[in-house]
């Protein structure tokens, strides 16, 4: 069995310079858990693989493709890849989710 607390999680060094951890890396899958400060962002970007966002707290702003759509606590969003995706907090708290990268 695999167990990753996430304040133990291995950090990730990132272009867009927030707080990324690595929670799970297989052959099959990565998870990583995000957090994003009010007026943080990822940046505009693609994967090469299908991906998953969960949001666990806050609010913020995904867009996909053309697409762009306010999200919160408990809301999924896929990310198909190749298509460029962004998220940003514009809130007044910190946001928190996670990314399930397909393989």
């Amino acid at each position: 069995m695999k167990v990753v607390r996430v304040e133990e999680a291995e950090r990730v060094d990132n272009p867009h310079r927030v707080d990324v951890r690595k929670l799970m890396d297989e052959k099959s899958a990565q998870i990583f858990y995000i957090t994003l400060k009010p007026g943080e962002s990822l940046k505009r970007h693609t994967t090469p693989v299908d991906a998953f966002l969960y949001v666990l707290k806050g609010r913020g702003i995904v867009e996909v493709g053309d697409e762009r759509a306010e999200v919160k606590k408990g809301t999924a969003v896929y990310l198909p890849k190749e298509v460029p995706h962004a998220v940003s907090n514009e809130g007044s708290l910190d946001m928190a989710f996670l990314v399930i990268k397909v393989m």
